[in-house]
């Protein structure tokens, strides 16, 4: 995902629409499952300093084990998006929220932040909220989940793991 900056430079802003595909190496080393490509949507346009400064939003579709009942969620994500890139030779400071881009660069690369902007923003975990007393995902009583039976002391999730154990 690239951005000719010479062109944006030229018709002073840029629309951005986008996706990268689930399968995309960028998500390597992630630990995230996608359920669709991720989309972006937005505009670039330059600044008055030569920098550039991206708007805009992006949404992802992600496949989760839900940590009440195990069982597979698909769960959309919408976040917006802004990325600023100030001139290197302009910029001192160590701030994580503005990158920096060389005077002579002509292309900007937006995948990296982008991944890192997703990766950040996600949440690794998923425990749906609960309505008089049921999940809202999955619809079963939040009390059948914290039940342990008295007599194995063994949540019955995981009694499926009994059958592996060995003496």
């Amino acid at each position: 995902m690239q951005i000719d900056l010479r062109h944006l430079r030229r018709t002073r802003t840029l629309p951005i629409e986008a996706r990268i595909d689930s399968d995309n190496e960028v998500w390597t080393g992630s630990q995230l499952t996608f359920a669709n490509p991720v989309e972006i949507a937005g505009s670039a346009a330059p600044t008055a300093d030569g920098g550039v400064i991206v708007r805009g939003s992006w949404k992802v579709s992600l496949l989760y084990d839900c940590s009440r009942c195990l069982q597979q969620l698909k769960v959309v994500v919408t976040r917006p998006l802004t990325l600023v890139y100030t001139p290197a030779d302009g910029w001192e400071a160590a701030d994580p929220d503005v990158r920096t881009i060389g005077y002579r660069q002509t292309m900007l690369d937006l995948t990296d932040a982008i991944r890192e902007e997703i990766v950040l923003e996600v949440p690794r975990y998923l425990l749906p909220k609960e309505e008089e007393g049921r999940c809202v995902e999955c619809g079963d009583p939040v009390d059948r989940f914290n039940q342990v039976i008295e007599e194995t002391g063994i949540d019955p999730r995981w009694s499926a793991l009994q059958s592996l154990k060995t003496d």
